[in-house]
């Protein structure tokens, strides 16, 4: 039997890089208390009503290039697990864009649960995807307070980048933001990357390792005073940690480190763009890390914050990506490693009826792409510092053990402590 289906619209540019590599990124809440299933069931199809384009899947057109497509079959729903059987890889977890754009897994063990939003990253970036996450836990909060959720209004497809910037009014540069890395090009006797390639692009998304570690509420509260004391943001200072760690795990102390991060443009762009109104509304920052053994950590953060800041004044940030061709192909050869991160920032408390709450969170990344993956993620979530790192080259757990002890000792180094 053949379904009609109807084309909401095509992938732009920006987006459709994601859409070759399979892109799909896990939003993990774990939450201290039990959840009920009917409750989130009908939270999930308010989501989905809310925003019709989750329910729909990609196609290729004519043209090869993926177009967002919805039709009459019905969202497969909420996975739940009881018990503890997140088994990456198999059946258990189907990520098919081609099926669907967004999946939401409950997992509920021992007096706990754990909630997985997963949403393909031409949609929505991570910002996006938490105020999803915002909105189907405020539902579930009224769908456990009276029994039902009101009648919600279904929201338009959420713009592309390219839409954002022309409506107000940026346009390409010469510049990209890429040429600082330049003197870097060929300019090195490179040893092998360790970060893994195959033949071909795998069939399915495939889940990138990741190791991850939480500063204690302490250790936070010293690094956010300190960065406060020292006009310095605390993403400065999470970037200089990785890049000081990434310079000594490589143990190659003559050559930079070209470092990129995207930038949320949601705040910096007038008018503003709401969390959900736009797939992914992001900037490309570019810093060449020239490190050597008296590097310090607040002057080479104070560099990357001027480097920013130079930056976004000359409007280069803003419109980076549209220089940017639709293909995802890993480090360019020639060029050192590049260091790949984003910051979350810190995220907002969610609403939830009492006795659940929020006690963190974790990022999964699924890409299906022959290139080597390489990223690092950062978010203060309950007053927490989370740093994770989505690698193909092992060991993950080595830099984020240099990166926590960087973090951990700056505050008592500067002499910076709070009561």
């Amino acid at each position: 039997m053949v379904f009609p289906t109807f084309v909401i619209r095509k992938l732009a540019r920006s987006e459709e890089m994601f859409a070759q590599i399979k892109n799909f990124v896990g939003l993990t809440a774990h939450m201290s208390g039990q959840v009920d299933i009917d409750a989130m069931s009908l939270a999930f199809d308010t989501l989905l009503q809310a925003h019709p384009v989750l329910a729909g899947h990609l196609e290729r057109g004519p043209d090869a290039r993926h177009q967002i497509v919805v039709d009459d079959l019905l969202h497969p729903g909420i996975w739940v697990d009881e018990g503890d059987s997140r088994s990456y890889g198999t059946a258990t977890v189907q990520l098919d864009q081609s099926v669907s754009l967004v999946n939401l897994r409950l997992t509920l063990t021992n007096g706990q649960a754990e909630l997985t939003l997963y949403i393909h990253h031409s949609l929505a970036d991570a910002h996006h995807q938490f105020g999803l996450l915002e909105e189907l836990f405020s539902w579930y909060t009224d769908a456990m307070g009276t029994g039902s959720i009101a009648p919600v209004n279904a929201q338009p497809a959420p713009e592309p980048l390219e839409v954002v910037l022309e409506e107000r009014g940026i346009r390409k540069q010469r510049r990209s933001g890429l040429e600082r890395f330049m003197p870097a090009m060929f300019a090195y006797d490179l040893p092998p990357s360790k970060r893994a390639t195959t033949d071909g692009n795998p069939a399915v998304p495939a889940l990138v390792p990741a190791a991850r570690s939480w500063l204690t509420k302490r250790d936070t509260q010293d690094l956010v005073a300190f960065c406060r004391t020292n006009r310095l943001s605390l993403s400065a200072v999470v970037s200089a940690a990785i890049l000081l760690a990434e310079w000594q795990l490589r143990d190659t102390p003559h050559i930079p480190i070209p470092y990129v991060y995207p930038v949320d443009l949601r705040y910096l762009l007038a008018p503003p763009v709401s969390a959900t109104g736009s797939t992914n509304p992001l900037g490309l920052a570019t810093y060449l890390a020239e490190i050597e053994p008296n590097t310090d950590i607040v002057a080479l953060a104070r560099d990357i914050a001027d480097t920013f800041r130079a930056d976004l004044s000359a409007g280069v940030i803003q419109q980076s990506f549209l220089h940017f061709s639709p293909q995802y192909v890993g480090n360019p050869p020639g060029l050192p490693d590049v260091v790949l991160s984003t910051d979350g920032g810190p995220a907002p408390t969610l609403r939830t009826p009492p006795n659940l709450e929020l006690v963190g969170c974790e990022t999964e990344l699924f890409f299906a792409t022959s290139a080597g993956v390489d990223m690092y993620c950062s978010a203060t979530i309950a007053e927490r510092l989370l740093i994770e790192h989505h690698s193909h080259a092992p060991p993950q757990d080595k830099s984020i053990e240099v990166i926590q002890s960087l973090l951990c000792s700056i505050a008592s180094e500067y002499g910076w402590m709070t009561e």
